[in-house]
């Protein structure tokens, strides 16, 4: 038989998970309102400053990703990054080869930012369908160096990444690549990494350094609704070198196993 007290404690459980829900919900659409009116006010400005060359166009990109990942302070959700001096104490003359977990676009704008305090500009691997329709993140993707893949033509894809190792060769950029293949937006769960991208990256440029970064929470800001007042977290590992292993695939598997680690996964 239940008691009254138990009734109540029931009721009053019930009460705070509605009201929770109610805030979570309220805080998801300011966030995606804020969102959207970034990459929306973003957009002509993209176009405009690449009338002006690179480095202009990159001004407003990476104020775009600064202001997209800062947004998440507005929902509560702070960043904790460790690690910041490994970036800061990268080989200038040489492309970097960038290798993480995958859970949102906010973890892209945060590193997107992170690296443009160095020499090295952070370009990504982007799936075909973003490349269009999106404001300001389509015209990025085309038109600020990054590659376009078609995943489900591997053959292309594999000619498409090697195209763009062959750009961050050449401006000694930073390839980044997450060998998940694709985001998982509801927990800190490491997928298994593919390997024939990263190969291709290590192909092309043998000479370029490895920086596993394990990421830690940018999920919460992306599932329906978000999950507010979290902290998420960057940390940055010291790169490795490609010449210290037997080959591509043990590098991947030895970066996996970093993150993996890092997370609790091992």
């Amino acid at each position: 038989m239940t008691s009254l007290s138990d009734a109540l404690e029931y009721e009053n459980s019930a009460e705070n998970s509605l009201f929770q829900k109610i805030i979570a919900w309220g805080l998801t659409a300011i966030q995606l309102l804020i969102f959207l009116l970034i990459i929306l006010i973003f957009h002509p400005l993209h176009i405009l400053f690449s009338l002006f060359g690179y480095k202009s166009y990159m001004l407003i990109s990476h104020a775009m990703m600064g202001l997209v990942w800062r947004s998440t302070l507005l929902i509560g959700t702070k960043t904790r990054i460790e690690g910041i001096e490994i970036l800061q104490n990268l080989p200038e003359n040489t492309p970097i080869i960038v290798v993480s977990n995958h859970q949102s676009e906010y973890e892209i704008a945060c590193l997107g930012y992170l690296f443009s305090k160095t020499s090295h500009h952070l370009k990504y691997i982007a799936k075909k369908e973003l490349a269009y329709g999106i404001p300001s993140v389509s015209w990025n993707i085309r038109y600020g160096g990054h590659g376009i893949i078609d995943r489900n033509q591997k053959a292309s894809a594999l000619k498409a990444i090697e195209n763009f190792a062959w750009k961050v060769k050449k401006n000694n950029w930073a390839a980044y690549i997450y060998p998940e293949g694709t985001r998982n937006r509801y927990s800190n769960e490491v997928r298994p990494f593919k390997t024939a991208g990263f190969v291709k990256l290590c192909e092309i440029l043998p000479e370029a350094p490895v920086v596993p970064i394990a990421l830690e929470n940018f999920w919460t800001v992306k599932r329906m609704p978000i999950e507010p007042f979290a902290t998420m977290r960057v940390k940055i590992f010291p790169p490795l070198w490609q010449k210290d292993f037997p080959n591509a695939e043990n590098l991947l598997q030895h970066c996996e196993n970093i993150i993996r680690k890092e997370l609790s996964q091992s």
